[in-house]
């Protein structure tokens, strides 16, 4: 480096973040790029900042519901693609005329909304979720939600610093449950599940990655729910991102093996996908390399919840 390059680098980072005089600065008027950039929305003072009195609402304790509608995907660690699989299934579901709802459940790294490019569409997000009694009337809730490919979407806003309590969360699942054929929840590694009943109950999904390390960590993840009295899960195998071309990935046969039980998959990585998450263009597709993992996973849910999903709303 020069002895010219510093003192330029020096000011360009301490100069004032102001217009050189002449220079009018940008307005609100100033066109839009042609590229999808995200800007999150100011947080709603109402629910992030109102007094919280810590302890669960009596309704909120009663645990003996009989959803069956309900699938808890989780993972045994981040970077998955945990969150991808459960839009494509709810897609999926949406497809074949079930009434779905898309869940963010997952409190550390959310933004289910960004992913899937429905960030500037207006609806509720969990912030302003309000559950004082510990339930939640399900209509209302649907019609505050908004839409995405047909599917209810209840994304997490994890700028507005507030995390929900775990009756809130229980009460939205609940509420959508009783007003949608099948609700799907994007729970992360699983933290909630041991506070929150409803999530314990219905139908298991792990997304666990084809290679060695990943596949430890989903073996762990699923003595975990077994202590949890979750029920046994289903198995999707997932290929690592970024893996050199025949090295780090173990086949479905392998996973099978050590897991001791029925792999679905593989569920294969598509450039094409990540490039539209990563210019905010969302998922716009359940790419080839999903389709036939994705599919067999959506007909075992249907066997799940077909006793509920042709019910009434007063039915179940």
């Amino acid at each position: 480096m020069n002895s010219n390059t510093t003192p330029r680098v020096a000011r360009r980072i301490t100069s004032p973040a102001v217009a050189p005089p002449g220079i009018p600065l940008p307005t609100d008027d100033a066109p839009i790029p042609a590229h999808r950039y995200y800007t999150p929305p100011p947080r709603p003072l109402a629910s992030c900042e109102r007094q919280r009195s810590g302890e669960a609402p009596a309704l909120a304790l009663t645990t003996d519901t009989s959803f069956h509608n309900i699938v808890t995907m989780t993972s045994g660690h981040g970077g998955v693609g945990l969150s991808v699989l459960a839009s494509m299934l709810a897609w999926t579901l949406a497809r074949r005329e079930h009434s779905c709802a898309l869940i963010d459940a997952d409190f550390v790294a959310g933004c289910l909304d960004l992913l899937l490019g429905v960030e500037r569409e207006p609806g509720l997000r969990f912030s302003q979720v309000d559950a004082p009694l510990g339930r939640i009337e399900g209509e209302a809730m649907n019609h505050e939600l908004m839409t995405w490919e047909g599917v209810r979407v209840l994304p997490y806003d994890p700028w507005s610093a507030r995390q929900p309590d775990w009756w809130e969360v229980q009460a939205a699942i609940r509420a959508l449950a009783e007003t949608n054929d099948v609700v799907i929840v994007d729970a992360g590694q699983g933290g909630l599940i041991e506070t929150v009943p409803d999530l314990r109950g219905g139908v298991q999904v792990i997304a666990a990655e084809l290679s060695v390390m990943g596949l430890a960590r989903a073996k762990s993840h699923r003595s975990r729910l077994d202590s949890w009295g979750c029920e046994a899960p289903h198995i999707v195998g997932v290929e690592p991102r970024g893996a050199p071309r025949g090295r780090g990935h173990v086949g479905i046969g392998e996973a099978q093996d050590y897991l001791t039980a029925t792999v679905l998959g593989p569920v294969k990585p598509s450039v094409n996908l990540c490039g539209d998450v990563l210019e905010g263009l969302g998922i716009r597709s359940v790419t080839k390399g999903s389709r036939k993992a994705v599919s067999l996973l959506a007909d075992l849910v249907e066997q799940a919840i077909r006793p509920v999903s042709g019910a009434s709303c007063k039915d179940r």
